[in-house]
């Protein structure tokens, strides 16, 4: 429906129900991987997965202001992610 109409994709969304979104996607890529990884530590192993939700929140909200909304908000919550599972998959 939106296909390179970025901007009017941007003018009808609903910032307020968008802001839940990229905390629980972090939260549920985090409960899946912990519960896979026996012995996981729960507290330390959520930190980067956190710092991912956080971000997402922080990129929805300026998402306005970024030039490629959509690509660079997915890094900012991936990038995190990925580099926590490898710190923590010793564990």
């Amino acid at each position: 429906m939106f296909v390179r109409l970025h901007q009017q994709a941007l003018d009808v969304l609903v910032y307020d129900g968008m802001l839940f979104y990229p905390g629980f996607y972090a939260y549920v890529v985090w409960d899946a991987w912990y519960y896979a990884k026996e012995g996981a530590n729960k507290t330390t192993t959520a930190i980067p997965f956190v710092i991912a939700g956080f971000a997402g929140e922080f990129g929805a909200i300026f998402a306005v202001k970024l030039p490629v909304p959509t690509l660079t908000v997915g890094l900012l919550m991936i990038i995190p992610m990925i580099v926590g599972m490898i710190i923590f998959r010793k564990e």
